[in-house]
């Protein structure tokens, strides 16, 4: 069981910022973390395009902060960001355009998180 100074959330992001789910994940995120809960966002599917660099400026769903903000606060709080490689492969995506603090991996960082007891969510 874990303690409450070591509670883990994954959260599993599987849209791009054409979809408010993204600004919704990154907001509940970002209040994970500000209660002291380790998170980690891992992007899949359509997701993947969140982990460019500017890959989101205009999204803006109010009444939530604009999306790039989100993503900025949620790594510069502490926030692990994931993004699943063969997606970003599959879509064309270049390595060197990636959010600072994004790692574009397998799914394995992410798997070992919720077999260790993470508490996981969806979208």
């Amino acid at each position: 069981m874990q303690t409450e100074t070591s509670k883990k959330l994954v959260i599993v992001l599987t849209q791009n910022s054409n979809n408010d789910k993204a600004t919704v994940a990154f907001t509940i995120a970002n209040v994970a973390l500000s209660n002291g809960t380790q998170v980690g966002m891992f992007l899949s599917s359509n997701g993947v395009e969140l982990g460019r660099d500017k890959a989101c400026e205009l999204t803006v769903v109010r009444p939530f902060r604009p999306l790039t903000a989100l993503i900025e606060a949620f790594v510069e709080n502490g926030g692990v960001l994931w993004t699943c490689a063969p997606c970003f492969k599959h879509r064309g995506l270049n390595v060197e355009e990636i959010v600072e603090g994004n790692l574009v991996t397998s799914a394995g960082p992410m798997l070992e998180w919720v077999t260790e007891g993470a508490s996981t969510l969806c979208f």
